[in-house]
């Protein structure tokens, strides 16, 4: 069971994710409080853990990335990148071309939340993400809702063979040291993803050490559950 924990806004912060067990941290250059400039994200990748993968969400505008951001991510050799915005197979093309691999979101509105990874996978015919993040559909936000979806949903698609032929699946949207292993009982994704659900209450990017270890024991829990 793969764990990232995302929203990482400090060196400390990565450190503890890495002590608590995850296997990557997610950098947010897209948006809300959790939102890094390229100075601070510089700072903690220089000094981000050995063997700890770092992940950037980025918002492609016609396909690509800012160029300061391309420099800093190229400057750091960070190959795994959350993209949102104009995720086309041209734009999949280009970010293989430049090294990257791309982990595409899905707003999982309702129970046929399906078809739109079918559509994704379509029209990226031939050069498509590494990866599908899951997350929960909010018309106001691309991601980071903190809200869990229906599980359920993911879990009857799964039975009925509408993923067998889709890329990795990470679980996102509202899960926490409390209803991970219920998640990934159900719905059993490659990985696991987290943001909001390990944080210090009402402080939007602290993490909290205890809760990121108690997030990463209770996945895997569930995974062998």
């Amino acid at each position: 069971m793969q764990v990232k924990i995302c929203g990482i806004t400090s060196g400390k912060a990565a450190a503890e994710a890495a002590a608590a067990g995850a296997n990557a941290v997610g950098l947010n250059f897209v948006g809300g409080p959790r939102q890094l400039s390229t100075d601070a994200a510089a700072e903690i990748l220089s000094g981000l853990p050995p063997l700890i993968t770092p992940v950037a969400l980025v918002r492609l505008e016609r396909g690509r990335m800012p160029d300061d951001l391309l420099e800093l991510l190229g400057q750091f050799w960070v190959p795994h990148v959350q993209v949102y915005g104009d995720v086309t197979s041209e734009s999949l093309t280009l970010l293989a071309q430049d090294g990257f691999r791309a982990l595409a979101v899905i707003a999982v509105r309702d129970e046929h939340f399906a078809r739109g990874v079918n559509d994704l996978l379509v029209r990226t015919r031939g050069r498509g993400p590494a990866a599908i993040v899951l997350d929960t559909y909010d018309p106001d936000r691309l991601g980071g809702t903190g809200k869990p979806m229906e599980w359920e949903w993911v879990a009857r698609a799964t039975a009925g063979g509408a993923c067998s032929h889709w890329p990795p699946v990470i679980l996102a949207g509202g899960l926490s040291p409390d209803n991970v292993a219920e998640a990934v009982g159900k719905v059993h994704p490659y990985g696991v993803d987290v943001s909001s659900g390990v944080e210090v209450p009402g402080s939007p990017g602290i993490k909290d050490p205890d809760k990121m270890r108690l997030f990463v024991q209770n996945a895997r829990k569930g995974e062998e559950g």
